[in-house]
C-alpha cells in the first residue's frame, strides 16, 4: 500500500505512537440539556384576564444519524461496519451537507461499498464487483478506505480492481459516472522508467483537482511520490530521492491535502537532512518546508514527533498532532499558518464542559473555512470521549458519550482510533456507537447545527 502506516513505530513518527483508547463506557449527563429551554407554566383557569403563557421549544437536536450498522443499505444487504480492522474510515461532509462514506457490507452480493448521503437519501457510489472504468471490476477500496468530497457532490477514491488491465486506480464518481484519474502500470511522469504501482487515499477540491500518494515501481525498485491531477494532466510534486528546500532528500511520504487554491501540503521522512521529518507545503511551483520535527513549539518544547495525518483550509493553514519534547504536555493539536505555529489543546488543558484533555487523536480534520474538528479523552467532565471543533470561539464540545442524536437514541462510546471530518458551516462527521435499550451499533454521526 501506498506509504506508511499512521501514528506508529513504522510510520513517520518514529516511534511509539499514542493511540486514543476509547471503551464503551456509562451514560454520563446530556451537556444538550444546558441548551433546553425552561418550560413555561400556564396559569391557573381562574386567573380572569391573564395572558396565557407559551412553552417554549427545545432547540433542534444537531447530531443526526447518517448510517446505522445492521440498517438496510442502498443496493441491497445491511450495513456491517464503517472501517476495515478496527481503523474506521473518515466520512468527510461538504456545504451542502451531503456526506459520503465507506462501510463493509452483510447479507449483500457487494462486500463494502462507497456511499453519498444527500437530502436524506443516500446512493451508492461504487461497490466491490461493480465495473471498473478501463474494463475489470472494483475489488476493494484497499486497506484503509478514505474517500474525498467536494462542494458540488464529487468523491475521489482509491480502489483495486479484478480482471481489468490495471490492478489498483484513482477514480472519482459525479452523478453516477465513474472516470479514471490514475491506473497502475502508467507510466509516472517526470520520473525515468517509472511506473504507477497501487495509490493511497486522494484529496480533490472544488475546482476538481486531484492529489494523491502513489508507490512508484521503477525497476526493481519501489518509491513513494505525489501527484496532482488538474485540468487532465498529471504533476509530479515530489517523490522519494527528490530534494528537500532546506536539505537532505525526501525518504518517504504521506498522503497529501489539497485545497481550493491549488495549495497542497503533506508529512514527510527525510535523511541526510538537518530535520528527520516535516510537514511541506507546494504553492505555485515552489517546495517549502512549514514545520520540522526538532523546530520551538509554541509555549515552550520543541516538536519531537508529528503525524503524518495533516490537513489544510482555504487559507493555507495546517492542522496538524504532535509529540513534544523538553516541556510538558507532551502531546497536542496545532495549527500553522505561514509565519507561526499555534496550539489548539494539549495534554492537561480544560476541556469545555469540564475535566481535562487525556489524550488525541491523531487525525484532526479542517474544514475549507478554517473550523478545526479533534476527537480527544478526557479526564474528568461529563464523558470519557468527545468531538470537539475550534474556531473564533475557541474549543467548543460537539458530542460526548451520553449525548442524545435526533432519533432518542444516546451516544454510547467512541471506537478505537475514531475518525472525524470537518466541514464548511460548522458541519461535523465522527463515528460513534448508538446505544438504545440494551442495543450498541456502531454509526456515523453528523453534527449539523441550525442556522443562527
Amino acid at each position: 500500500m501506498a506509504g506508511f502506516s499512521p501514528w506508529s513505530a513504522s510510520g513517520l513518527l518514529a516511534g511509539t505512537g499514542q493511540r486514543l483508547t476509547i471503551a464503551a463506557a456509562g451514560v454520563a449527563c446530556l451537556w444538550l440539556a444546558v441548551l433546553w429551554a425552561s418550560l413555561g407554566v400556564a396559569p391557573p383557569a381562574s386567573q380572569v384576564g391573564a395572558v396565557p403563557t407559551e412553552t417554549a421549544p427545545s432547540p433542534p437536536v444537531p447530531l443526526h444519524a447518517i448510517a446505522v450498522a445492521a440498517a438496510a443499505a442502498p443496493g441491497g444487504g445491511q450495513y456491517d461496519r464503517f472501517g476495515i480492522e478496527m481503523q474506521p474510515a473518515p466520512a468527510p461532509v461538504n456545504a451542502r451537507g451531503d456526506v459520503t462514506f465507506f462501510a463493509r457490507l452483510m447479507r449483500s452480493a457487494a462486500g463494502e461499498a462507497l456511499f453519498l448521503s444527500h437530502d436524506g437519501q443516500t446512493v451508492v457510489v461504487a461497490a466491490s464487483g461493480g465495473p471498473a472504468p478501463g474494463g475489470g471490476t472494483l475489488a476493494s477500496f484497499t486497506e484503509h478506505p478514505a474517500p474525498a468530497l467536494n462542494k458540488l457532490g464529487t468523491v475521489a477514491f482509491a480502489a483495486t480492481i479484478d480482471g481489468g488491465r490495471s490492478t489498483d486506480a484513482v477514480l472519482t464518481w459525479t452523478r453516477g459516472k465513474l472516470t479514471s484519474v490514475a491506473q497502475s502500470g502508467a507510466k509516472a511522469p517526470d520520473i525515468s522508467g517509472g511506473v504507477f504501482f497501487d495509490f493511497g487515499r486522494p484529496s480533490i477540491n472544488d475546482a476538481g483537482d486531484v492529489a494523491f500518494l502513489t508507490t512508484v515501481r521503477r525497476g526493481r525498485e519501489t518509491l513513494d511520490a505525489i501527484y496532482v491531477s488538474a485540468k487532465g494532466h498529471l504533476n509530479k510534486l515530489a517523490a522519494a530521492g527528490d530534494a528537500v528546500p532546506d536539505g537532505g532528500v525526501f525518504s518517504a511520504l504521506a498522503a497529501p491535502v489539497l485545497n481550493n487554491k491549488g495549495i497542497v501540503a503533506f508529512a514527510a521522512v527525510i535523511e541526510q537532512g538537518q530535520r528527520p521529518a516535516g510537514i511541506f507545503v507546494a504553492a505555485d511551483g515552489t517546495l517549502r518546508r512549514a514545520i520540522g520535527a526538532g523546530d520551538a513549539a509554541p509555549e515552550g518544547g520543541i516538536f519531537s514527533r508529528l503525524s503524518e495525518h495533516v490537513d489544510i483550509d482555504d487559507a493555507g493553514r495546517i492542522a496538524f498532532a504532535a509529540f513534544l519534547a523538553q516541556t510538558a504536555p507532551r502531546s497536542g493539536i496545532f495549527i500553522a499558518g505561514d509565519h507561526d505555529v499555534s496550539r489548539v489543546a494539549a495534554l492537561g488543558t480544560a476541556a469545555p464542559g469540564g475535566g481535562t484533555f487525556a489524550s488525541f487523536g491523531d487525525a484532526p480534520s479542517l474544514a475549507p473555512d478554517g473550523r478545526l474538528a479533534f476527537i480527544a479523552a478526557i479526564d474528568g467532565g461529563n464523558g470519557s470521549t468527545g468531538a470537539f471543533t475550534y474556531g473564533p470561539n475557541g474549543i467548543e464540545r460537539v458530542a460526548t458519550v451520553g449525548d442524545s442524536i435526533a432519533d432518542t437514541r444516546r451516544i454510547a462510546y467512541f471506537p478505537l482510533n475514531a475518525a472525524i471530518a470537518a466541514g464548511a458551516g460548522n458541519r461535523v462527521t465522527f463515528h460513534a456507537g448508538l446505544k438504545s435499550g440494551d442495543d450498541q451499533v456502531d454509526a456515523i454521526v453528523l453534527f449539523a447545527p441550525a442556522a443562527p
